[in-house]
């Protein structure tokens, strides 16, 4: 009976690695061609987020309220200002490593408007600002934020982090949350781009 049981786990090994593998290639490939990325921003809920669906719900009330602050925040002496561009979002869902079952999210977000745009205001927004306008986020854990080099070590390097607790029972990337483009649509914005 344990032969039996050996070609199942093999099976299951190889499938959690094909998905670490293609979620890695589309991390990457979406850092290096659909969006521009500016920081990674590690942060977490407050305790007993232990389930995933109130934590997409979560990561829905902190995008519509990020947007709102990043929206005020923008550049109003430029012409046009109205028709403000939001940074794309890409969001990644972990469950503590110590055994807790908590999540925390990996955020990675292009450049936000020169106001919000350095290491001390980011610290800032999600330390102070976004705790106390959204319930979920902790207000007492750490927060790691990094400058993203806009490099392809860097890539690599990010994608191959992020894409580590994916397994076929969890996905790691938070498709409904982060602004994905589908590969057409980021070949067509890169010809625009070119004309």
């Amino acid at each position: 009976m344990q032969s039996k049981r050996q070609p199942e786990t093999q099976l299951e090994m190889h499938q959690t690695q094909r998905l670490r593998r293609g979620i890695r290639n589309l991390i990457h490939y979406h850092l290096q061609e659909s969006i521009n990325p500016h920081w990674l921003i590690s942060f977490h809920y407050s305790e007993g987020k232990t389930q995933e669906q109130e934590v997409l719900g979560d990561t829905q009330d902190l995008k519509r309220k990020l947007q709102r602050i990043i929206y005020k925040s923008r550049d109003k002496s430029i012409k046009g200002v109205g028709a403000y561009p939001y940074p794309k979002l890409l969001f990644f869902h972990e469950v503590s490593h110590q055994g807790t079952g908590q999540y925390h999210t990996h955020l990675i977000t292009e450049a936000l408007p020169s106001s919000l745009n350095t290491q001390a205001a980011v610290e800032h927004l999600f330390s102070k600002t976004l705790p106390s306008k959204v319930i979920a986020l902790s207000k007492w854990k750490s927060i790691d934020i990094q400058r993203i080099h806009q490099h392809d070590t860097d890539y690599k390097r990010i994608s191959n982090y992020l894409s580590k607790q994916s397994t076929p029972e969890h996905l790691s990337l938070d498709p409904f949350s982060s602004d994905l483009l589908s590969t057409t649509q980021c070949t067509d914005n890169r010809s625009k781009d070119n004309q």
